[in-house]
Parts: C-alpha cells; sequence; structure tokens
C-alpha cells in the first residue's frame, strides 16, 4: 500500500498563473489598478469569451478579486499576498534572464523605480524603506511593522492620507530586483499615491516604471535621502 503524498494545494495556483494569457492579464493588473473583462482582453491579446475563461479561473484560484459595478465587472489582484507571490515570480524569471549576457536599458528603469502592486519598489522603494525605519517613522519586528506617532505626524505635515485606525501596520516585500525587501501595506500605499497625485513620480513608456521628478527629490530630500539616480 503506498502512502499518498500531502499537497499543499499551491498547483491550483500553479496551474492559474501558467497560461501565457493569464500572465499578460496578472502583470496587467500587478500595478494596484482594477480593469473590466475587456481591456484585460486586447492587453492578454485574446477573444472576450477566451479573456471571461481566463479571469474565472484565476478568481477561482484566489489570485485575483472582482467587483461588479453597474453592468461592469472589474478585476484586480486579490491582496498583498498575492502580488508578493507575483514579485517573487518576477524575481525567479529574472535570474534565469541573469543568465544572458547582456541587461538591457528597460531593465536598469525599472530597477530603479517602480510600481509593486499599490507600493514603491525598486532601489527607490528600498530608500524610501530604510528612511521610514532610519528616521523612526515605523517600527519593524522581524517581517511585520507598525506606524508610530512621529510617522502619524509626518504622514499629517506631508499630507499622505494615512487612516492608522484602519490598518497601523505594513509588512516586508521582497524586492526581485534589490535582493532586500520595501515595506507593503497601507501606508506605503498611501505614500505612493501622494507622490503619483502630486507629480512627484510620473509614469513612463515603461509598464510599472516610475520616473522621479524634482518635486519627488524634494520629497525624499526632506526624508534625509540624497537619491542617487
Amino acid at each position: 500500500m503506498t502512502r499518498q503524498a500531502v499537497q499543499s494545494g499551491f498547483s491550483r495556483v500553479a496551474e492559474a498563473l501558467s497560461d501565457p494569457a493569464r500572465e499578460a492579464i496578472v502583470s496587467a493588473l500587478a500595478d494596484g489598478k482594477a480593469m473590466p473583462a475587456g481591456e484585460l482582453a486586447a492587453m492578454a491579446g485574446v477573444s472576450p469569451q477566451s479573456a471571461s475563461a481566463h479571469l474565472q479561473k484565476l478568481v477561482d484560484a484566489r489570485v485575483l478579486s472582482v467587483w461588479a459595478q453597474g453592468r461592469f465587472r472589474y478585476y484586480r489582484i486579490a491582496d498583498d499576498d498575492v502580488a508578493s507571490l507575483i514579485e517573487n515570480l518576477v524575481n525567479l524569471a529574472a535570474k534565469v534572464a541573469a543568465r544572458q549576457p547582456r541587461r538591457d536599458v528597460i531593465a536598469d528603469e525599472l530597477r530603479q523605480s517602480r510600481s509593486c502592486y499599490c507600493h514603491l519598489a525598486g532601489r527607490l522603494g528600498v530608500l524610501l524603506s530604510e528612511a521610514l525605519v532610519r528616521g523612526r517613522l515605523v517600527t519593524i519586528i522581524g517581517r511585520d511593522g507598525q506606524v508610530t506617532k512621529k510617522g502619524i505626524a509626518w504622514c499629517g505635515a506631508e499630507r499622505v492620507e494615512f487612516n492608522p485606525a484602519r490598518s497601523p501596520h505594513l509588512r516586508l516585500c521582497n524586492d526581485w530586483t534589490e535582493r532586500v525587501p520595501h515595506f507593503s501595506g497601507a501606508l506605503p500605499n498611501a505614500i505612493l499615491t501622494r507622490l503619483t497625485e502630486t507629480r512627484c513620480l510620473e509614469s513612463t513608456k515603461i509598464p510599472r516604471a516610475l520616473r522621479l521628478t524634482r518635486k519627488g527629490r524634494a520629497f525624499f530630500g526632506r526624508l534625509g535621502v540624497e537619491v542617487p539616480f
């Protein structure tokens, strides 16, 4: 009599992510935005009928969440855990690509500054995380953190719309280019929202890549960070 192996259940998630069209859909949603099925079908290069099947598979695996607004259905990455998984998968793919002799310019721009789900990643994301800890705006225990009273006051001064009563915690998120963590959670999400709304960071032609502006350098300067790029 053979002993059946205990399965953790990750094969369902792996299967949901294994199709190129579904990979394209997840990649399109990786910066935290929500999109309707029609737009995702166009970005994945599949028919609306095919996209519907792909989206259902991703929802069933709890990779994506969906909600209805009127007659439209909007899809987004389910939560920070899924976003972290996607980031780690990109990390693995990058290690494979790193065996190639060339490193292209696009990768350099993504390394410098990019969105990861709803927060900041890349070298700039790591610099932000380090500055928050150094300034005692957040405290870290293990892989979890919490915003301090000083951090809450800083949010008010910088007009970062963060509600500590709703979600005071943050977490470490593996950064696939820097090999050290940056922060994810409500506060990092609010900071990225503030940076983009005030044009401290601007989108580029490269998906997820962000360009630091003069206003952005001033913001980081107030945190004691001199951005080296």
